[in-house]
């Protein structure tokens, strides 16, 4: 609608200015109006572009460009009726011109800021400073995408990084909340969903075995990993893995073979792989106090303690 009148009015304007037309007679109540106008439109503009811009309200912001337009355009009409009264006859179509490219571009403006708008787009440069943040953080080896979205005064964004693939869930979740932390010191309005995800690329080959058994699942700890490379270039793994105490032979087996099977698929590059399989002790070992049964023994331990030269007392056994 705005482009319309614009058309009509600078069309109309470029009319008189060629082949002229009636005599323009400005009242003085018409400059008085004017400048009322422009004093209340520049006043609310202020306003609401201070308002606007505290409360990061696009729709407030737009209507602050409106108003300053409305402002700009009472000016040119101004300007053009006093150019009348002073015998410049042609000084009213030239401010319609005026007035016509004033709200031209208002409308464009108004346009590209509703477009912002409805298409999520971010503001300039935040997605490029999301990522250079968040690649400082402790722990990220590699900051895979990044996006950001208006919403409304907010920000909503997105990102997918990589770490180190032995991360606990707890370490993963930290890790989440320090690349958020970092985000809001960055851009305090975003509302920022983080994606973890393991590393492949440069971990080294014990990671990677560790990885492989973690996928397994049936395996509850892997320790003493040892990489040998032969002559031929091949890999040599031994490895000690523990599993429940009470699972039979037949389902210790089934559980390396499974991983045996997750490492060669992690390394092709394996032949032989050696697997000491031990059972879990477990979470609690029950107690007994035997001191009394063992009196000797606990007489022999106390003398023991008090003949070093530094120990004066032995309190308890």
């Amino acid at each position: 609608m705005l482009l319309i009148i614009a058309v009509a009015i600078g069309f109309e304007a470029a009319r008189r200015l060629v082949q002229g037309g009636p005599p323009v007679d400005p009242t003085g109540y018409a400059f008085i109006l004017l400048i009322g106008t422009i004093l209340i439109e520049s006043g609310r503009a202020f306003v609401m572009r201070r308002v606007g811009g505290a409360i990061a309200s696009e729709a407030m912001l737009a209507d602050s460009v409106d108003r300053l337009a409305d402002v700009l355009a009472n000016l040119g009409v101004l300007i053009g009726l006093i150019g009348v009264r002073m015998g410049l006859l042609w000084a009213d179509a030239a401010a319609a011109l005026i007035v016509a490219v004033i709200i031209v571009r208002a409308a464009g403006m108004l346009t590209w800021r509703s477009g912002d708008i409805l298409i999520d787009r971010a503001p300039a440069g935040a997605e490029e400073d999301l990522r250079g943040a968040i690649r400082n953080v402790g722990g990220v080896r590699e900051v895979r995408s990044v996006r950001v979205r208006r919403s409304g005064p907010n920000l909503i964004g997105d990102a997918t990084i990589a770490t180190g693939r032995m991360l606990s869930v707890e370490a993963v979740s930290a890790l989440a909340e320090d690349v958020k932390a970092r985000a809001r010191s960055v851009l305090p309005r975003l509302d920022l969903a983080v994606t973890v995800e393991g590393q492949k690329q440069g971990a080294d080959l014990v990671e990677r075995i560790h990885a492989a058994a973690a996928r397994n699942g049936g395996v509850r700890d892997l320790h003493n990993v040892t990489v040998e490379r032969e002559v031929d270039g091949s890999l040599h793994l031994t490895m000690h893995a523990k599993l429940p105490g009470d699972q039979t032979v037949a389902e210790a087996s089934s559980v390396s073979r499974n991983l045996e099977r997750s490492i060669r698929a992690e390394l092709p590059e394996v032949t032989r792989i050696d697997i000491h399989l031990e059972p879990m002790e477990p979470q609690v070992v029950p107690g007994q106090d035997v001191t009394a049964r063992n009196a000797q023994l606990a007489a022999q331990i106390r003398a023991i303690v008090e003949a070093h030269p530094e120990v004066k007392r032995c309190v308890d056994v």
